[in-house]
């Protein structure tokens, strides 16, 4: 049986200090057949000039793509462009240049996904590394066990170790231009289409450090607004489609609704860990015992750490 054509997406912007490291993944995949993107998002450091040099050493088995966007476009237009334009695989896997990867993520990926047909995008447990390498427990996302997320149980499966299916976005077009993050937006597409899955294998290294979009100081930058505003063009085609019905669309917008103001007080928490924000987010009437028992969890882990 023929292997499905597989592209490995390598997105950058201003990383020169890791994208070495990262590309070192992308070409040590031993799955074939394998398309390796590296994108670059007009970065005004030298991230370009190494993966150009990497590119043209590089006399692997793979396919080498190589691009800079002649203007910095933006997380989710750089995305659209990486994703839909810059791939011709079956199946693409989501690698950010200052993240590393072991070098069977792509064949694991591959083996479930074509094992479970169901499921359209997988991730698999990362562990938060630091600048210097430095495993950092309380950031990483891992699960002991098999979780499988559904359209109706929701769930976002982390994205830097996400694989999926080249058709949960050409089935729905190119994510808005005002839409800040692709992040969520992927996994929300792929439970229209099937399954979710996240595995405990450790196959992804995510970095934390000053410029990483996921720190409370760049929280303004994903107004949640227009996230929720994404979900709800996605669903309006998911029933253009077929995939849901309005009633489907309406529960699903209210839930949402209600987690965007969640988030909003979340946000507000975390961004400074004070006790009266605190306070506010458990006392928020739509939090539910077991997540107000998380948020007091973790900040009693965040007292002790400090």
């Amino acid at each position: 049986m023929n292997k499905p054509l597989v592209s490995y997406v390598v997105t950058t912007y201003n990383i020169e200090k890791y994208i070495e490291e990262s590309i070192r993944c992308a070409f040590e995949q031993t799955y074939s057949p394998l398309e390796i993107i590296l994108s670059d998002d007009c970065s005004t450091d030298c991230t370009f000039e190494i993966m150009e040099r990497m590119a043209k050493e590089y006399s692997g088995p793979h396919k080498i793509v190589l691009n800079r966007n002649e203007e910095n476009l933006g997380i989710t237009k750089h995305m659209n462009r990486a994703y839909l334009e810059l791939t011709t695989g079956e199946i693409i896997v989501a690698a950010h240049g200052d993240d590393l990867s072991r070098s069977d993520r792509t064949e694991k990926s591959v083996e479930y996904l074509e094992n479970h047909p169901e499921v359209t995008a997988v991730s698999f447990s990362i562990d938060a590394i630091s600048e210097k390498g430095e495993i950092l427990r309380e950031h990483s996302a891992i699960v002991d066990k098999i979780h499988t997320y559904t359209f109706e149980g929701g769930g976002n499966i982390p994205a830097p170790s996400r694989a999926f299916y080249k058709r949960v976005l050409t089935t729905f077009g190119p994510l808005n231009d005002d839409c800040p993050t692709e992040d969520e937006l992927i996994s929300f597409r792929a439970l229209m289409l099937g399954e979710n899955a996240f595995l405990p294998e450790h196959m992804v290294q995510y970095r934390k450090h000053s410029g990483s979009s996921s720190n409370p100081e760049n929280f303004a930058k994903f107004p949640l607004e227009k996230i929720l505003k994404q979900q709800d063009d996605d669903m309006k085609k998911g029933i253009e489609l077929g995939l849901i019905t309005e009633e489907d669309r309406e529960e699903k917008y209210a839930i949402l609704e209600k987690m965007t103001e969640i988030r909003k007080r979340y946000r507000v928490y975390f961004a400074k860990r004070k006790v009266i924000d605190l306070i506010k987010l458990v006392c928020y009437h739509d939090v539910s015992l077991k997540m107000k028992l998380h948020y007091i969890r973790e900040h009693m882990e965040y007292i002790r750490r400090k």
